[in-house]
């Protein structure tokens, strides 16, 4: 991750939640102050980003390529 943390058992399994519109569904995040785990990357395949649920366990927030 960018801030240094390294994989442990039980921390690297992701839900993924697929979004249409992933720039706009982050600005409506960061204006309910969720803290997000990275910033948004973007491929060949889509976006993504990450958030925690209260527990940590990381959910990917994806927007595929169009």
């Amino acid at each position: 991750m960018p801030n240094g943390q390294r994989q442990e058992p039980g921390g690297w399994n992701r839900v993924v939640l697929r979004v249409d519109d992933l720039a706009a569904f982050i600005d409506v995040l960061n204006r309910a102050g969720l803290h997000f785990r990275n910033n948004m990357e973007t491929g060949p395949g889509g976006r993504q980003i990450q958030i925690e649920d209260p527990d940590g366990n990381p959910i990917e927030l994806f927007e595929p390529a169009r």
